[in-house]
């Protein structure tokens, strides 16, 4: 009988596939706490809502999630020396604007989709709703949304825009942009999900080492589960050192002399902020 130490450690990998984490080395990725798994895609983002200022912008496409079944998830490359987003030629750009001189609203946001040649018109977005009929936070469907053709593969119900928990370097949340095809045999809409980026002056259309590592891409299924699992960890160790100095500033008031008025000093201003994996699966809920 073999020794503990001569024996394969089955239980380290016992949560997930090797064969299958090798396979998604170079998809984006993360670690579900829920499902007990990694999942291939970008999680959608959690908490408040961004403002729609930032949701505002032009991007270019990174990364595109077919149906899970139908084929593998793939980079969405430009050409090298792409100087413009409106190449014919080119993987296309997606838009999100408002008026000029006015606050982007729910109601006056608009915008284009062009996808390799295809191109949409939307004009105002509302918030969707989960599996419990309730408003998500960070998921939007169009008011009106209209492919400029009737394209076999596209269809103009269903499509939806979703910001995502991982931000660009510059510290924006990449979008997803949902793309919904019509109904097959088996009678369900399937959709195409591609990921994108907020285009800079630098007019550089890819991803950073940094970003690819927020992404989750180029690592295995444990380096994944670990980075998740360490960034909770210290989150929580930050929340638990704020209610701490919360607690002795409380302290430190709670003993000030009696009719002793303490000044306040003026702070600077500050305004409020305002779902299908696979299990190799694109993006979130």
């Amino acid at each position: 009988m073999a020794s503990k130490s001569d024996q394969p450690e089955a239980s380290s990998s016992q949560w997930y596939d090797p064969q299958e984490s090798e396979q998604d080395l170079a998809h984006p990725k993360f670690w579900s706490e829920e499902d007990g798994e990694v999942i291939v895609g970008i999680k959608q983002r959690s908490g408040a809502s961004i403002p729609l200022s930032t949701l505002c912008g032009t991007y270019f496409w990174i990364y595109e999630f077919p149906e899970p079944g139908l084929s593998e998830p793939i980079d969405v490359p430009y050409a090298p020396g792409t100087k413009s987003l409106h190449d014919p030629k080119g993987p296309g750009y997606l838009t999100i604007s408002c008026p000029r001189k006015t606050n982007p609203t729910l109601k006056n946001i608009t915008g284009t989709v062009l996808l390799y040649g295809k191109r949409a018109q939307f004009s105002g977005i509302k918030r969707a709703k989960d599996r419990d009929k309730n408003l998500a936070t960070n998921h939007w469907e169009f008011v009106s949304f209209k492919w400029k053709e009737d394209y076999d593969d596209c269809q103009d119900d269903g499509c939806a825009l979703l910001a995502l928990e991982v931000s660009d370097d510059e510290g924006d949340p990449f979008v997803m942009f949902r793309s919904a095809s019509p109904a097959g045999r088996g009678g369900d809409s399937w959709y195409l999900e591609l990921a994108a980026k907020k285009e800079r002056r630098t007019k550089e259309y890819g991803l950073s080492s940094a970003e690819m590592k927020r992404l989750g891409m180029q690592a295995q299924y444990p380096e994944v589960r670990a980075a998740a699992l360490a960034a909770k960890q210290e989150e929580e160790e930050e929340s638990e050192s704020e209610s701490e100095s919360e607690s002795e500033s409380d302290s430190d008031q709670g003993s000030s002399p009696v009719g002793k008025r303490r000044k306040r000093r003026p702070g600077p201003d500050s305004s409020a902020t305002d779902d299908r994996p696979r299990k190799r699966k694109a993006a979130a809920y």
